[in-house]
């Protein structure tokens, strides 16, 4: 479900030298999770889960930086954690694991 009043999650691109949204994964009135591409300090692209807060009533949500809505990339070792559970719908695991090079099993 998207939210009417805060930040439309598929439209946060920021930091943008840093992060390339693949996909909006689940969408409510309140946080979104999301696949993506994250910049790491080496310079090198590695796909990521991430999340954030939507915000309310026009706030920007969580997290933001230098007043631009931006995603929290969430610890490799939780993504099985999410992958499993309903924040990923059934017919996007398969996809998102695939974008992560990770195997059924953990």
């Amino acid at each position: 479900m998207k939210s009417n009043t805060g930040v439309n999650p598929h439209t946060v691109v920021s930091p943008q030298s840093n992060w390339q949204l693949i996909d909006v994964l689940l969408e409510t009135e309140d946080w979104s999770m999301a696949v993506g591409r994250w910049k790491s300090d080496d310079g090198q692209w590695r796909p990521v889960l991430a999340q954030r807060w939507n915000g309310a009533n026009g706030s920007k949500g969580n997290p933001v930086s230098r007043g631009y809505p931006t995603w929290f990339v969430l610890p490799d070792d939780t993504y099985d954690l999410y992958i499993d559970s309903s924040f990923v719908p059934a017919e996007k695991r398969s996809f998102v694991r695939g974008i992560l090079r990770l195997s059924k099993n953990p």
